[in-house]
């Protein structure tokens, strides 16, 4: 079993890396050529920097891929309706699935809800459908998503690919099944390892990413599959009593921001020196830290000019949680943002119980920024 574990994380390491060697390949590459057309093909430059974005975005996706696999994913939980979840992400995948493929839905209205992330809950419908797409190949299939709500007892809970105890109750399923060539158990055994690769499973960390978020979700997962009769996955949500919320509206007009004074401290000095420029463009004058130390000397020095602090959480000499509440403790009202590669859930909760501090995920673009800024000035 050791050797076991040690052989899967080393194929997760060597396929993160290629994939990371691969993304930054692009940004390299297209940075260099946008540097020597500065000047001389300005549109040629601005469409490398174009693809420089674009192959962050990617990186930023395999990141969050991991944290899923982890289980350390769950960002913004609300009471979800997994019907409504499943149809507005059918919509768009249809798009990616070849019209030999026929989509069956079995939707039923008035489930229960589940405590989820919707970000994450789609990604695992994401996941499931396109792998039983692909797992009919070239010919004429059927892939059917089914819903509903199962009473599941102890023993229905322990026949699962997730080892872990759930208590009896009522379960909301998500159900996609496919009229493809079906998995022998060797294969079923291997298709939630990172990186693991059938010419129907497909490559990267989708259903390793998707045992993650159930696990992360207290749920379970369930496959019956057989060479040549399809395969059924079966996941199970903990159903909830709260009822689904709509979706809040975002924050996208700038047009009132001021030009007062935002604190960044950070000690990467391009990630600080980009989100400087970032809020500049925003109307904003910015004040530079490359640690907690310095950037509490700066608060104390400009507090009345100061109207927000976009604080990373691991520095040296001084992190983020101290500096937060150094800060807090000079003006309690103090607007602060606390910024991380890592997700919110691994930081922990203490902070956002104070006033006035937002959380900021890295990377970020500049509207999420925005977002965040809006209400400071």
């Amino acid at each position: 079993e050791q050797m076991q574990r040690l052989e899967s994380l080393g194929v997760l390491a060597s396929g993160i890396a290629h994939d990371f060697n691969n993304i930054l390949a692009a940004i390299l590459g297209h940075a260099e050529l946008a540097e020597h057309m500065l000047t001389s093909d300005p549109a040629e430059a601005r469409a490398c920097l174009t693809t420089i974005v674009t192959s962050c975005e990617k990186a930023a996706e395999l990141c969050r891929q991991m944290l899923a696999y982890a289980g350390k994913g769950k960002l913004a939980v609300e009471p979800l309706d997994l019907s409504a979840q499943v149809r507005e992400i059918v919509q768009v995948l249809k798009a990616s699935i070849g019209k030999h493929v026929e989509i069956r839905l079995e939707l039923p209205d008035g489930l229960p809800t589940i405590e989820g992330d919707a970000v994450q809950i789609q990604q695992v419908i994401m996941n499931l459908v396109l792998n039983a797409a692909a797992a009919i190949g070239e010919e004429a299939g059927v892939v059917s998503i089914a819903t509903g709500v199962v009473e599941a007892d102890a023993a229905y809970l322990a026949d699962s690919c997730i080892e872990n105890e759930l208590p009896s109750g009522s379960y909301v399923f998500l159900q996609v099944s496919d009229t493809g060539c079906g998995m022998d158990e060797a294969t079923k055994a291997k298709i939630f390892e990172p990186f693991f690769s059938t010419k129907f499973i497909g490559r990267g960390m989708g259903m390793s990413a998707v045992l993650g978020i159930v696990r992360s979700h207290h749920g379970t997962i369930k496959i019956d599959s057989q060479p040549g009769q399809g395969t059924t996955v079966r996941v199970l949500f903990p159903a909830s009593r709260q009822e689904a919320q709509a979706g809040k509206a975002r924050v996208s007009d700038m047009s009132g921001l001021t030009s007062r004074t935002v604190l960044v401290v950070d000690d990467e000095d391009t990630v600080r020196k980009a989100a400087a420029m970032m809020l500049e463009r925003m109307g904003f004058s910015v004040l530079q830290a490359a640690d907690g130390e310095e950037g509490l000397r700066k608060y104390r020095a400009y507090q009345d000019r100061i109207v927000g602090v976009l604080l990373d959480f691991a520095m040296p000499k001084l992190d983020g949680k101290a500096c937060l509440r150094e800060i807090k403790r000079i003006d309690p009202k103090a607007k602060i943002a606390l910024c991380s590669g890592y997700n919110e859930e691994s930081l922990g909760r203490q902070w956002a119980e104070e006033a006035g501090v937002a959380f900021i995920q890295k990377p970020y673009r500049m509207e999420t920024l925005k977002q965040v800024v809006s209400g400071w000035g």
